[in-house]
């Protein structure tokens, strides 16, 4: 093959690349974006249950405390 044909060839590919990275790159936010959304639901979820149950106000678990700065 000749330098120009070669030159053609990768000219011609970066159409298909940038159409890869673009779907690519949507799946991945698509994908991230889901996850985000389980998390969040998973954490909703836990805070609603733990404040469901008005008679144990109480809970046994520690609670978050800020470290001391020295």
């Amino acid at each position: 093959m000749e330098i120009w044909q070669i030159v053609v060839i990768c000219v011609l590919m970066i159409p298909v690349f940038l159409a890869a990275n673009y779907f690519i790159v949507r799946k991945m936010a698509a994908e991230r974006r889901s996850r985000d959304e389980r998390i969040e639901q998973a954490v909703s979820d836990s805070v609603a249950r733990s404040f469901a149950d008005k008679g144990a106000r109480y809970q046994s678990w520690p609670k978050y405390r800020a470290g001391r700065k020295r």
